[in-house]
């Protein structure tokens, strides 16, 4: 995990929903990296549940071949209400670790 917070500039997109504590609020964030060839989902420590439900989704997918980028279009394209989670629209961090910390990851 350290190298991949040393990764930088990103877009990401945060996602709400349903954490651990019952309450509402961040669970993660999709990243990727600016020239897209990485990417993943930062699951937020008080949403392991759910975080690591999408986190394991992002795995699957890269199983099924498809690229980081692919997986991140795919939710850019449902920014809003998506199922039980809500899509902020995207932003852009200098590194991953400014999303971390965003996320009390850190």
């Amino acid at each position: 995990m350290p190298d991949a917070l040393s990764e930088g500039p990103v877009r990401f997109l945060l996602v709400s929903g349903h954490r651990d504590d019952g309450g509402w609020g961040l669970v993660g964030a999709h990243w990727l990296s600016i020239d897209g060839q990485r990417g993943g989902f930062l699951i937020a420590p008080r949403a392991l549940w759910l975080g690591s439900e999408l986190a394991r989704g992002f795995r699957s997918a890269i199983a099924r071949g498809w690229t980081p980028e692919s997986i991140y279009r795919y939710w850019q394209r449902r920014i809003g209400p998506a199922g039980s989670v809500m899509i902020d629209p995207q932003e852009h961090a200098d590194t991953l670790f400014q999303v971390a910390r965003r996320l009390g990851a850190l």
